[in-house]
């Protein structure tokens, strides 16, 4: 199958490869994921509800890509009859205009937009589409919007405060487009990366965040590689997929078995 930009989300460019996303909506260890939910999508048995929030950042990559037109036709649900967004996405605008607006951020945005690549970790077909590649420079960047940049999130696990990339994940997300890209371009190294960010407040802020290769990629590939015999095997088939019981999947199958306790509420 030969991906391209319309076809890179389809169930069959999903059934073929894991991305970064779809690997951790696989990991029952990820903020979100669930083996039963992602199972009963490549069956075709569930279709997860749009987000607006993605929505949003999708508004933002297309104008980045070039493709704002085709998306704008695409979506016409975030339109007024007028042509303006609708109040809940009219900070798109806003945030398109911090890019346009900052020089550093502008210049970041120099190289090939949208630049897809196939590669293999562990045996495993991934894929990676990359928001801006700038070979000549050598580093690759990726546009993230987020609630507030520099709010900080509680982890129950951790129990410590992490900020809007650590709670995201995204760490695990530029190992494994480090790592393919290193194998397209046939380098022997990684090229560095940043973050593009710009959040939602009315006001938006912005930043430009390096991603240090050395301080993380190896730590995330050996991650990725230990946990997914089991994630191609759940994928496969081949071992009963696990239910979260906290998604929307798993509410609307539930089955009550048995009474529970009224103490045991939020445990």
């Amino acid at each position: 199958m030969e991906l391209n930009r319309k076809n890179y989300f389809s169930p069959e460019a999903e059934k073929l490869y894991l991305g970064s996303t779809s690997f951790k909506n696989f990991d029952k260890y990820h903020a979100g994921g669930c083996e039963a939910r992602e199972v009963a999508k490549r069956e075709g048995e569930w279709t997860d509800k749009v987000n607006p929030a993605f929505l949003l950042g999708n508004y933002l990559h297309s104008w980045s890509s070039g493709d704002l037109q085709e998306f704008i036709a695409n979506t016409p649900e975030l339109f007024k009859k007028d042509g303006t967004l609708l109040k809940q996405y009219a900070v798109g605008d806003t945030m398109i205009n911090v890019f346009k607006n900052d020089l550093a951020m502008a210049q970041m945005r120099e190289g090939q937009k949208e630049q897809i690549f196939t590669g293999e970790i562990a045996n495993v077909p991934f894929k990676i589409q990359v928001d801006i590649l700038n070979i000549e420079k050598g580093y690759f960047a990726d546009i993230k919007t987020t609630k507030n940049i520099h709010e900080m999130y509680w982890n129950n696990e951790t129990r410590e405060r992490e900020t809007f990339i650590e709670k995201y994940d995204y760490p695990l997300q530029f190992a494994i487009y480090a790592e393919i890209l290193r194998q397209n371009l046939k380098m022997d190294k990684y090229l560095d990366c940043y973050i593009l960010a710009v959040d939602k407040q009315e006001v938006p802020d912005h930043e430009i965040i390096y991603m240090d290769v050395d301080g993380f990629i190896k730590e995330k590939l050996e991650e990725v590689e230990s946990k997914l015999p089991h994630i191609v095997a759940v994928r496969n088939g081949e071992i009963e997929p696990e239910r979260c019981e906290e998604c929307d999947y798993c509410r609307s199958t539930k089955k009550i078995v048995k009474p529970i306790h009224w103490l045991d509420l939020g445990a």
